[in-house]
């Protein structure tokens, strides 16, 4: 024989073996999945006691008509996005551009810190490099934080903000002169 046909007869012979692998596979029996029949339907009896174990018992009779009932408990609702924007009504409060309140609290820059007796104010750069004298209790940043204390080096900003749950979680921000600047 020669190379050439053993050649051809190994292609006829693969040519084959792919056939028979695809007729194999396109047949009509296809894989079936018993199908479940629905239970007949109970009637459900409304609960007029405020009961926990038949308010449990009637959230399992509805699970068993319909399947699943999602139960809330101490979780957080799954469909209720992370981050909602809050709307203030009545009395809406316009931040003007260019003062304290129009810029975020962690942008800010100190920029020097000077006393009045035994007050001390700070003046902060914002971004724009717009100069604010700030003093103890202040009204900054976009969430109304505030100036927690000036102290002769550094600044405590408080600022207070709603994580994912709604609750309100403090964040504190310390501006500080860089390396070399103070006195």
């Amino acid at each position: 024989m020669n190379i050439s046909n053993i050649n051809q007869m190994k292609l006829c012979a693969a040519a084959m073996a792919i056939l028979i692998i695809a007729g194999y596979g396109c047949g009509d029996k296809t894989p079936t999945r018993p199908v479940k029949q629905a239970a007949p339907a109970k009637a459900v009896q409304p609960v007029t006691t405020s009961a926990a174990p038949e308010a449990d018992a009637a959230l399992q009779d509805m699970a068993a008509l319909e399947g699943y009932v999602y139960q809330q408990r101490d979780r957080r609702d799954p469909f209720v996005p992370l981050v909602v924007a809050t709307k203030q009504l009545g009395g809406i409060v316009q931040r003007k551009l260019g003062t304290v309140e129009s810029y975020d609290i962690s942008e800010f820059k100190l920029s020097a810190i000077a006393t009045k007796g035994k007050e001390y104010f700070a003046l902060l750069v914002a971004p724009d490099n717009r100069s604010f004298t700030v003093d103890k209790g202040s009204v900054i940043g976009l969430n109304k934080g505030k100036v927690n204390q000036i102290l002769r080096d550094r600044v405590i900003l408080v600022e207070y903000s709603k994580d994912f749950r709604g609750e309100p979680k403090e964040r504190q921000i310390i501006l500080e002169f860089r390396k070399g600047e103070t006195k």
